[in-house]
């Protein structure tokens, strides 16, 4: 028998998952805001990736400050997303499912799943925490 996941590793893991589309919007926020600071300076236009001598304004330098300190938050939500995604791609289509309707659209009861997905309670108890358990493990907290 698996042992049990502790009550703040399973807590984390659950507020991860739904955080997954909020983490999604910032890094493609985060990229768009890199594409845009990069066009509106012009270091987009130079070819060669350097900076030319004091030709940076205020504004940009300001600009890049504010994405440089955004860039560890960034990082971070990457490596969440890619672990939710790495553990998504192995899964059922009903174990999908169950993720899906449980933390990513989140007007789902535990009730209303068993209900929509036909799971006895058990069951779906079970397979939320193996579930939980293959998430944890792949995040690198179990």
């Amino acid at each position: 028998m698996e042992e049990r996941i502790e009550k703040h590793i399973y807590q984390y893991v659950e507020a991860e998952l739904r955080n997954y589309p909020t983490y999604k919007k910032i890094v493609a926020d985060y990229d768009k805001e890199l594409l845009y600071t990069g066009a509106k300076s012009g270091l987009a236009k130079d070819p060669t990736g350097r900076f030319p001598e004091n030709l940076t304004s205020d504004s940009v330098h300001s600009e890049v400050v504010k994405i440089m300190a955004n860039e560890s938050r960034v990082a971070r939500a990457k490596d969440v997303i890619m672990c939710i995604e790495d553990v998504l791609e192995e899964l059922s289509e009903q174990d999908k499912q169950l993720i899906e309707m449980k933390y990513f659209k989140g007007y789902y009861t535990d009730f209303g799943i068993i209900r929509e997905l036909r799971f006895t309670e058990r069951t779906y108890y079970r397979h939320k925490r193996d579930l939980i358990r293959r998430f944890a493990l792949r995040m690198r907290v179990l």
